[in-house]
C-alpha cells in the first residue's frame, strides 16, 4: 500500500509571522524539487509553510512504499536537489532545527471521503498537523479512544475529514522507542481550530490526550504557486 512522506525543512532565510513571504528564488527551487519528486514517485507532492514559524516548510507526498523512497534518496536526481537547496535549508543542526523526514503507514491522498460533500483535507485553507507521542503499551488504548471520538472533530471540521497515520520509522528517546500518530485536520483558519476547544464536544474529544506522553500542534498553509 502507498505511504505518505512527511518532510520538515527549516529554512536558512529570516522570516517572521509579520513578514512570512518566501523569496521568489526559493519558490522557483521548490518548483524544481516538486517536479522531480512527482516524476520519481508518480504521485502528487504538496508544499506548506508553518504559520507559527514561517521558516519551517512541510512537504507532504506519496510513494508506493517507504522502500521505493529510500531507493530514490541516493539517486543523482535527489542528490541534485540537495545541492540545489543546500544554501536554503538547514541540512544538519541542533535537534528540532534540522531537516527531518519520515513516512506514515497510510495514504493521506488516497483515503476516500466517507461523508457527502467532503473535500480533501490537504486542500483546506489551513491544516493542523498534530503529532501525538504514545508509549507503546498505550497504543491499543489510544486507537480505541481515537476511533470513539474522531467523529466529534470531523463534525466540526466538515467538509474536511480527519486523516492520519502511524509513523513507520519510530523515534527512540533515551533508548526507548515510542509510537507516533500524525493527524491532519482541515480548518478555515487558526482561530477556527482554536474555537473547537470552546465547544461541548471538546471535553469528550480531549480524552485522547490522557493516553499520550506528549504532543505537538502546528498549523500549515499551502504555498501559493506550488
Amino acid at each position: 500500500m502507498p505511504v505518505t512522506e512527511l518532510a520538515i525543512l527549516p529554512l536558512t532565510h529570516m522570516l517572521t509571522s509579520s513578514n512570512p513571504t518566501l523569496p521568489t528564488s526559493i519558490i522557483e527551487k521548490f518548483r524544481t524539487a516538486k517536479a522531480a519528486l512527482e516524476h520519481a514517485s508518480g504521485y502528487t507532492f504538496l508544499y506548506f509553510q508553518q504559520i507559527e514559524d514561517p521558516t519551517i516548510i512541510y512537504i507532504i507526498g506519496k510513494w508506493e512504499s517507504a522502500a521505493a523512497h529510500r531507493e530514490f534518496l541516493p539517486s543523482k536526481e535527489n542528490l541534485a536537489l540537495l545541492e540545489l537547496l543546500k544554501d536554503d535549508i538547514v541540512m544538519q543542526g541542533e535537534e528540532g532545527r534540522k531537516m527531518a523526514m519520515w513516512h506514515l503507514d497510510a495514504d493521506i491522498f488516497g483515503l476516500k471521503p466517507t461523508r457527502m460533500g467532503e473535500k480533501s483535507v490537504l486542500r483546506a485553507p489551513v491544516i493542523s498537523c498534530n503529532r501525538y507521542f504514545i508509549p507503546t503499551n498505550k497504543k491499543d488504548d489510544f486507537v480505541k479512544k481515537f476511533t470513539e471520538v474522531k467523529g466529534l472533530l470531523e463534525d466540526y471540521t466538515t467538509p474536511y475529514p480527519v486523516m492520519g497515520g502511524w509513523r513507520i520509522e519510530k523515534e527512540s528517546i533515551e533508548g526507548k522507542e515510542r509510537d507516533e500518530w500524525v493527524q491532519i485536520s482541515g480548518f478555515e483558519n487558526v482561530d477556527h481550530h482554536m474555537s473547537f476547544a470552546k465547544t461541548e464536544e471538546f471535553a469528550k474529544y480531549r480524552e485522547v490526550v490522557g493516553l499520550v506522553e506528549g504532543f505537538e500542534v502546528k498549523h500549515l498553509k499551502p504555498i501559493e504557486g506550488l
